[in-house]
């Protein structure tokens, strides 16, 4: 029943994604963006992994090119089909990139620099929808919590989206891992982890 219940609020955001005007996407995402680099725990961090976003996602572009501007050390996702895994890889510019795996943009063989998921300070996570819990639905393939499973019990794991995509609550299975904030061009939906850690 959670399965299916997921795949119904799947197959309902990507068609509210599809529909969402071009413009709304880049002035929104700027918005969702400035939002996220104005954070204490961004100013702080010294590695953060970040997804190079696909069409209908909250773009990230500016957002790798400014953490990168500020010294930060970069990673991005690199899918393994085989085993349904992310690999995170080290970039030093966006111009390391190429399509890969389902299109999206990944380092090319040469610019591989793999990273422990240990080192990770914050990793920014993309889904189709969250609720005001922190909890997430992706695409159904499980890469995004398996590698969260992987990585330190005190990195922050940031969810990016529009406002449109967080609803009152999701159908939840054992293996889902929650985010600890979720960034919309509304501002920051904040669970009790990001609360205690960075307390103003």
């Amino acid at each position: 029943m959670i399965d299916i219940a997921k795949n119904e609020i799947r197959n309902r955001m990507k068609k509210i994604r599809e529909e969402m005007p071009e413009v709304f996407s880049v002035e929104t995402s700027a918005v969702i963006s400035k939002h996220l680099l104005g954070l204490e725990c961004i100013k702080t961090a010294k590695t953060v992994m970040a997804y190079v976003a696909m069409p209908y996602e909250v773009k990230t572009d500016f957002i790798i090119n400014t953490l990168l501007n500020m010294g930060k050390d970069v990673a991005v996702p690199v899918c393994v089909p085989a085993s349904y895994e992310l690999i995170a890889s080290k970039i030093l510019n966006l111009d390391e990139l190429m399509p890969g795996h389902y299109g999206i943009l990944e380092p090319k063989k040469e610019y591989l620099r793999p990273l422990e998921p240990s080192v990770l300070d914050i990793i920014l996570v993309p889904g189709l929808a969250f609720d005001v819990y922190g909890n997430r639905i992706g695409h159904g393939k499980g890469y995004y919590d398996r590698f969260l499973s992987k990585v330190s019990p005190k990195a922050l794991k940031i969810g990016l989206a529009f406002d449109f995509q967080v609803l009152s609550e999701l159908p939840v299975d054992h293996y889902d891992i929650p985010m600890d904030c979720i960034i919309t061009e509304r501002g920051m939906i904040q669970t009790h982890k990001y609360a205690t850690a960075y307390k103003k």
